[in-house]
Order: structure tokens, then sequence, then C-alpha cells
């Protein structure tokens, strides 16, 4: 996931503007190419989450009788957003363009017209042309480590959505540690340090770990979850 999140951070920026096409970043001659790499971790110090306000974003997921969903997440980023109130509607505008990069160099340098890098990502499955799943997990970076841990326990190991958002989760930082959530077997962290990862146990319902929200289409109605890591409901009308 370090090297995953690296890659993503030089390489993506608004379509148009990106020196490569985003079907090449999943390509199998580039996927070998980062596996090559994933032995090589950084040697940098512990990781130290600094203070943060809770509630900068919202995700919510609906779905009806006639099988249609929906996936929805909204963050005005950092604190109120830019400050900036459209005018007769009460609506602040994000100040997501504090992702773009200075660096002219980058793909994701700051300029007109141009969509800034970011990481919000409402995620949503689909089997056959069909809606099977709608989901998102809050956190910043976290929210696709948090997809790929919620979609594997639920489609991979078929867990229900409630206990997949129970589950202990793991968090890659950007500065390679490894954090992992009170919960998982003693095997685990020490087979990962074994391996040379740098293993932090964190407290369960850290906010680190993100908070997410599923929807799961079963045969005849459906299936819903709330993440207990942060405020949200489960509820049916």
């Amino acid at each position: 996931m370090y090297v995953a999140h690296g890659d993503v951070r030089a390489r993506v920026a608004d379509v148009d503007h990106m020196g490569c096409e985003p079907a090449w970043l999943l390509s199998e001659a580039h996927i070998a190419e980062l596996r090559e790499r994933m032995s090589r971790w950084p040697d940098a110090g512990s990781y130290r989450r600094e203070a943060s306000s809770q509630g900068d974003t919202v995700y919510l997921t609906a779905a009806d009788s006639t099988g249609m969903m929906v996936s929805f997440i909204q963050s005005n980023y950092f604190d109120f957003g830019s400050g900036l109130v459209v005018p007769g509607t009460g609506i602040s505008l994000h100040s997501r363009a504090a992702c773009f990069s200075l660096d002219p160099r980058h793909p994701n340098m700051v300029g007109g017209g141009k969509r800034p890098f970011h990481t919000l990502c409402p995620a949503f499955v689909t089997a056959g042309g069909r809606p099977v799943m709608s989901f998102g997990v809050m956190g910043g970076h976290m929210q696709p480590q948090g997809h790929v841990q919620t979609f594997l326990r639920v489609c991979a190991h078929n867990q229900n959505p409630q206990a997949a958002c129970d589950a202990p989760r793991w968090h890659v930082t950007p500065d390679g540690a490894v954090l992992l959530e009170r919960g998982f077997p003693e095997a685990v962290y020490g087979e990962l340090e074994r391996r040379g990862h740098r293993v932090q146990r964190m407290d369960y319902g850290d906010p680190v770990f993100g908070g997410g929200q599923l929807v799961l289409s079963l045969p005849s109605g459906y299936c819903a979850a709330s993440d207990p890591r942060k405020d949200g409901q489960a509820a049916a009308l």
C-alpha cells in the first residue's frame, strides 16, 4: 500500500494533464514493476498522527425498492472549506485546491480549469450490470485502504456488512508504518515485524481507521451497516 500510494501521488492528476493513461496504472507490466519495489521500505521515524477536528467528511448511501442504489460522499476539506459561501444558497465551497502541487514538473501542478488530486472515492460494486453493494469508508488516504478491506470481507469472505464494518483494520501511513487496530491475532503482529515492517498497535476505534457505511443487495431486500468508529446509523423507511 505504501508503494501504491507513492505511485498515486507521483502520477495522478486531472486526467487531461496526466503523463500516462489511467489504464496503464493498472496494467500487468506496471503492477509487476510496483511489486518488485515492495521490499524497499523507507527508513523513517514513528508515525505521529496530528490532532484534527472530527466530522469534516460525510458519507451516505441509499437504496430503494426498485434496486436503485446511490453512493455519495461530501467533504469541505480542512476547517470550513474555502470560507467562501455561494450567495443566497448557504453552500460553503470546499478547499480541495490545497491538494494541488506547486512543483511545475508535477502533473498535479496548480492551474486554471484543472481538477486537483483528492482522496474522495465513494465506492460501488456491480455484477452483470446490476448494483450489488454501495459503500464508502471516510478518512483521507485511509479511504482506498478501507475500501479494499471492507470489500474483501463482504465479497470474498462472505461477512455481513456490519461484521465487515466492525472488524479491526490496518492502515499504512504515508511514511510506510503499518498501524494495526487492536483485535488482530497476535501472530499477525509478529509476522509483519519479522518481514521488516514497522508495526504500531492502536486502540480500536481510533479515527485514523476511518468510518464507513454499507448497503448490500440481497435476493430479497437489503442488509445495511454503519461503522461504530464514528457517528452514523443504518435506517429503513
